[in-house]
């Protein structure tokens, strides 16, 4: 931390990156300490530790948070919090049913805003592709849970069965006036950009951009996910599947802004 003329303290700087000490970060998202600390112990802000064991907090991770918090109801907008909560109270009532999906939604959900965030997505997309994100799956109400939370391999008429959710999601989304602008999203998040994807086999710009974003996340997520019955893969696992389907399952401008997000916050992480 370097002295300014009159004893102001400075920002720190390391490798063109910006440092905010607790204090400085708390009068930029206009909170008190206390708060700020509560988003620290909390994991919503990152980090680092000075030798001397103080919080140094990366300017470019607040403004992220400050991004993602802003869009997650926290700048007042009434009606999205209150479809975000329903939308959180639904996931809620999935996953007591399915077994397996424990934490699927927040994680794409995350994932998906990171990528809108690196495409320049307006404040309006990133509301929608958040709900969508995190109701993707929500067609898993309709099917029966023996076939949900199958361990062993599911037959083919079972296997027909799981592949109806993205439509039975969008018809269940239709029916909530609120909700009908994130029906087309859910109904084509496994569609592929070579057109080989369901319910419709739609390809490249025949599918909507948040069902693309949904879609990568979505595929990220489950194969790095811990489930009880299947080892997960490594990340670096994971990107490797990721850039071998660029061009053919994803859609590769989706896949560049993802990779892009993925390498810079792994750089941070490794400083």
């Amino acid at each position: 931390m370097i002295e300014g003329p009159k004893g102001k303290k400075k920002l720190m700087e390391k490798d063109n990156e910006v440092f905010l000490t607790p204090n400085q970060a708390a009068e930029i998202l206009n909170v008190s300490l206390s708060t700020l600390k509560k988003f620290i112990y909390s994991g919503k802000i990152k980090t680092l530790k000075t030798p001397g064991g103080h919080h140094r907090i990366r300017k470019s991770d607040l403004f992220e948070m400050m991004n993602i918090e802003a869009i997650s109801g926290q700048s007042g907008d009434q009606e999205h919090q209150t479809l975000l909560e329903v939308s959180r109270g639904l996931i809620n009532l999935l996953e007591r049913r399915q077994k397996f999906c424990c934490g699927h939604a927040s994680v794409v959900c995350r994932i998906s805003l990171k990528i809108g965030l690196g495409l320049s997505f307006s404040a309006e997309d990133m509301c929608k592709l958040q709900l969508a994100a995190l109701l993707h799956d929500i067609g898993m109400l309709a099917i029966e849970e023996g076939i949900l939370n199958k361990i062993t391999t599911l037959s083919e008429m079972e296997y027909s069965t799981i592949k109806t959710h993205p439509a039975l999601g969008a018809d269940l989304i239709s029916s909530v006036q609120s909700f009908q602008k994130l029906s087309p999203i859910i109904r084509q998040h496994h569609e592929r950009y070579d057109g080989l994807g369901y319910p419709s086999g739609l390809k490249r710009d025949e599918i909507c951009p948040e069902a693309k974003i949904v879609s990568l996340a979505e595929a990220f997520a489950a194969m790095t996910a811990s489930d009880s019955y299947r080892k997960p893969l490594s990340e670096k696992q994971a990107l490797c599947e990721i850039k071998k389907n660029y061009g053919g399952q994803f859609d590769p401008e989706i896949t560049e802004s993802f990779l892009k997000n993925y390498e810079v916050s792994r750089k941070k992480n490794d400083e």
